[in-house]
C-alpha cells in the first residue's frame, strides 16, 4: 500500500503507480512542469527574504513540494518520497532558500534554458522558484515599482498544472498580504500535523469493485475501450539533431474572446471542447495522409472528485487520460465543425462520468507503471474483443480553463499588475505540448515542441493552420 510509515525523524511511502508512471522519465527532466507569471509590483513584495518566508509557508502547507525520492541503488522497485522536516524556523527558512534563486533573465531566457539546458529539478529537489527582475528601468517607472518574472517549477509525478497555479496564487497572495514578515514566520514555528498533510497514493483513496463479478466486468471493459480506440494519425517525425524546444503563444483579443465563449455556448460546448474541433480541423489542412482512419487525441481527467477521503493538501497526483477520436477529413461547413465539437462534448462526457471510469483508472495506471518498469502488460481477458486496427494519438491537449478564476485580481493590492501566464512542461525528444486557457479575460494558445524532431516547418504549418482555424469557425 502506497502509505506513508514513520521513518526515524521523517516519513517515507513509495510512489503509487500513477506517480511511478512518470518517474524514470523525470531522471531525464521529461514532464518536469512550470509556470512563469509576468506581473508587475513594488519591490517591498519579493524582497529576498519575504520571498524566502512566503515559500517556506507553502512547501510546509503542501510538503510533497520540499519531499525527496530516495532511490536504493539502481533498483528503482525501492523508489519512494522521504520527508525529513525542519523542527526549527530557521531550518524551514533555509530548507526553501536553497531551493529559490533569484537572476535578472527575460521571460524568454527562463523558459529557453528551463526546456533546453541542464534539469534544474532533481531527486532531492522536487520544486523550485526563480525570481526575476531587469537590471535596469525606463526613467518613467516608479522607483518602488519593477515588473517581475515568478516563475515556478516542480515535478509531473507530485501534481498537476492546476496545483502548480493555485499554488503561485497561494505564494502571491501571502507576499502582498499586509502581514509583517515577522508575523508569517509565526506559521513556521506552530506545531505541524505531518501525518495527515502528506497525500498517500490516490489509488489508495478510490473506491473500487470488490466482488469478483465487478473486478471481471471492470476489467472487461477497460480492454473493450482500448479496442476501441482506433487513431492513424502522426505528425511526421524525424531526428534532425540535438533536442531543441521551441515555444510560441498567441492571444486572442478580449473582444474576440467574448464572441468566441459566446459561440461556444451558442453550439452547447465549451472551449475545451472546440480545441479538439480545432486541432482536427488544422491537421486535416496541413496534412497528406489518408483519411481513411480517424484521428485520436488524448487528453486527462482530474479525479479529485472521486476519492473517498481529503487531505489539507492539494499538491498531489490525480489524474487518469482518456482519447477523443473524430473523423480525419476536413469539416464541409461551419455546422459540421459545431457537430464535431459535440462529439468531443459527448465522448468526454461518457469518459467522465461513466460508472466503470475508476475501475479505468485504476487499472491503467497498473498498466503505465509495468510500461515504465520496461514489465510486460497483463494479457486481455478472452472476453474482451480488439480488433486489429492502429491506436496512434496524434497529440496530447493540455485545456486548464479560466485562470481568471484562480488568479483573481480582487485577492491582490491594486499596485499589483498580473500582466500575463505560461505554462509548459519539459518534453522527450520529439515531443509536442498544446496548452489553451483564459487569463486576463482574453483566450491563450500556447505551443511547444522539439524542433529538431518533426520535418521543417511542419508544426509552424500546423500552428498557423489553428490560429486560422479559432479565427474563421470561433470568432
Amino acid at each position: 500500500m502506497s502509505k506513508w510509515s514513520r521513518v526515524g525523524c521523517g516519513y517515507e511511502r513509495p510512489l503509487g503507480d500513477s506517480e511511478y508512471a512518470f518517474f524514470p522519465a523525470s531522471q531525464h527532466g521529461l514532464g518536469d512542469m512550470f509556470l512563469h507569471i509576468a506581473l508587475r509590483a513594488p519591490k517591498e513584495v519579493f524582497r529576498e527574504e519575504r520571498v524566502k518566508i512566503g515559500w517556506s509557508i507553502i512547501r510546509r502547507r503542501h510538503p510533497l513540494l520540499m519531499c525527496k525520492v530516495l532511490v536504493d541503488g539502481d533498483d528503482l522497485n525501492t523508489t519512494r518520497f522521504s520527508l525529513l522536516p525542519s523542527s526549527t524556523q530557521t531550518g524551514a527558512l533555509a530548507e526553501a532558500g536553497a531551493a529559490l534563486h533569484f537572476t535578472n533573465k527575460s521571460k524568454d531566457e527562463l523558459i529557453f534554458d528551463y526546456m533546453n539546458g541542464p534539469r534544474l529539478l532533481s531527486n532531492d529537489r522536487l520544486s523550485y522558484v526563480v525570481i526575476s527582475s531587469p537590471t535596469s528601468s525606463s526613467a518613467t517607472e516608479a522607483p518602488d515599482h519593477i515588473n517581475y518574472s515568478l516563475f515556478v517549477c516542480a515535478t509531473h509525478f507530485i501534481g498537476d498544472g492546476a496545483a502548480l497555479n493555485q499554488s503561485v496564487h497561494d505564494l502571491l497572495c501571502i507576499l502582498t498580504s499586509t502581514r509583517s514578515d515577522e508575523e508569517l514566520k509565526r506559521e513556521l514555528d506552530e506545531q505541524h500535523d505531518w501525518e495527515n498533510t502528506l497525500p498517500p497514493a490516490f489509488e489508495t483513496r478510490l473506491c473500487t469493485p470488490s466482488s469478483a463479478i465487478g473486478k471481471a466486468a471492470a476489467k472487461v471493459n477497460f480492454w473493450q475501450t482500448l479496442g476501441k480506440e482506433i487513431g492513424g494519425h502522426a505528425f511526421s517525425r524525424t531526428h534532425r539533431g540535438l533536442q531543441r524546444a521551441v515555444f510560441v503563444e498567441h492571444a486572442f483579443s478580449e473582444t474576440q474572446t467574448a464572441v468566441i465563449l459566446a459561440h461556444c455556448k451558442a453550439n452547447n460546448v465549451t472551449v475545451n471542447h472546440a480545441l479538439s474541433a480545432l486541432c482536427n480541423v488544422a491537421w486535416g489542412r496541413c496534412t497528406s495522409q489518408s483519411t481513411q482512419l480517424p484521428m485520436m487525441m488524448y487528453n486527462a481527467i482530474n479525479l479529485r472528485p472521486h476519492l473517498t477521503d481529503s487531505v489539507s493538501t492539494y499538491w498531489y497526483l490525480a489524474l487518469t487520460y482518456f482519447n477523443v477520436i473524430l473523423p480525419s477529413f476536413v469539416p464541409s461547413s461551419h455546422a459540421v465543425f459545431w457537430h464535431r465539437a459535440r462529439l468531443v462534448k459527448s465522448q468526454t462526457h461518457r469518459a467522465v462520468y461513466s460508472p466503470f471510469m475508476v475501475s479505468r483508472a485504476i487499472q491503467m495506471a497498473s498498466c503505465r507503471a509495468l510500461r515504465a518498469r520496461g514489465l510486460p502488460q497483463p494479457p486481455a481477458p478472452v472476453e474482451a474483443i480488439i480488433p486489429p486496427a492502429p491506436s496512434i494519438a496524434l497529440m496530447g491537449l493540455s485545456p486548464i480553463g479560466n485562470l481568471d478564476r484562480t488568479f483573481t485580481r480582487a485577492s491582490y493590492p491594486p499596485e499589483v499588475q498580473l500582466h500575463s501566464v505560461t505554462a509548459a512542461s519539459r518534453l522527450k525528444p520529439g515531443g509536442m505540448l498544446l496548452v489553451q486557457y483564459t487569463f486576463g479575460n482574453k483566450l491563450w494558445l500556447q505551443l511547444c515542441w522539439d524542433e529538431m524532431g518533426f520535418e521543417e516547418a511542419h508544426m509552424e504549418r500546423f500552428w498557423e493552420a489553428l490560429k486560422a482555424s479559432v479565427e474563421e469557425f470561433l470568432c
